[in-house]
């Protein structure tokens, strides 16, 4: 929350990291095809047989993260998370539910209510197996974005400027990163040691049509600025751990039974199909739901502290 040069220097030692998390990534990705690849023809792991080039980007960026955090933490002289903000939290558990139900209620009023309205048409056949996975996806993502852009991008934002500034420069990161997402290389055109590199000027060639491109934005740009609130006002991750789960069980279990259903008329700007794989709604209902979760949010953090009681 100051301006030394020192704390500057850090923030943008964070995006070379991210620039070097992005190198290894490209240059992971080939070998991990081939040997995918191989791995499956000779049966040893035939369940990522036809697994196209795209998947095994996705995935290396993702080990490209998991390798470079601990180097870029030394790097950047980060040793604990308190320097960024975050401190020990003992009202986690009775934090984490309330987050839930603060993003949870408002999502699930409003999904009732898209049904009720014919927006969504509920599946004869959808699975219950699908909730396990939607429980697996809400708990993995929530904790991993939540210390990558509230812990770690956040709190260097807020070591290198003020508050607001901070969270909205963190927000607005949050936002453009969902739109981020590699192409879909034909499985027929030969995977080289260039072709990691080949996503990255493509990356947001699977964004959404505009007017849901500006609505999509809309809503990651005021999810994110929530949850940076949270993470402020607490000093900890958990409320939004437990608002960002919410967000993804809801939106999730929303597509896995019920279809959405366009219709003849323009439904925007009160709705609009999700983008991002189906997890960002559109439209001027989901915004209005985040604006009830904020509130749910501000009254947990200021007058819920009778409910937050140490674990």
């Amino acid at each position: 929350m100051n301006d030394n040069p020192a704390n500057a220097r850090n923030l943008l030692r964070l995006l070379a990291c991210l620039g070097g998390i992005v190198l290894l990534g490209c240059l992971l990705s080939p070998p991990l095809y081939w040997t995918g690849s191989w791995l499956a023809e000779i049966g040893v792991l035939p369940i990522v047989e036809g697994f196209p080039f795209h998947r095994y980007f996705s995935r290396s960026i993702q080990i490209a993260t998991v390798l470079m955090l601990w180097p870029a933490f030394r790097w950047i002289g980060i040793r604990r998370l308190e320097p960024l903000g975050i401190q020990p939290n003992a009202r986690w558990k009775s934090d984490l539910a309330l987050g839930f139900a603060v993003a949870a209620v408002p999502a699930i009023l409003m999904s009732v209510g898209l049904v009720w309205g014919g927006v969504y048409q509920i599946r004869p056949d959808w699975p219950a197996a699908g909730f396990l996975r939607i429980a697996g996806t809400a708990a993995a993502v929530s904790v991993i974005e939540e210390f990558l852009f509230r812990a770690v991008l956040l709190g260097l934002c807020l070591m290198a400027m003020r508050t607001v500034p901070a969270i909205l420069l963190s927000s607005l990161v949050f936002a453009v990163v969902h739109f981020l997402r590699p192409l879909k290389k034909a499985s027929q055109e030969p995977v080289t040691w260039l072709s990691g590199f080949e996503q990255i000027p493509l990356a947001f060639t699977s964004a959404p049509p505009w007017p849901l491109l500006g609505w999509g934005f809309a809503t990651l740009f005021l999810a994110g600025i929530l949850l940076a609130g949270a993470t402020v006002s607490t000093r900890s991750l958990f409320i939004a751990i437990g608002v960002h789960a919410g967000w993804i069980a809801t939106q999730q279990g929303l597509r896995l039974i019920a279809k959405f259903q366009p219709k003849p008329a323009e439904l925007l700007p009160l709705v609009g199909d999700n983008v991002v794989s189906g997890a960002v709604p559109t439209g001027l209902l989901p915004l209005a739901m985040l604006a009830v979760t904020g509130i749910g949010i501000f009254f947990v953090v200021r007058h819920g502290k009778s409910l937050r009681r140490p674990a």
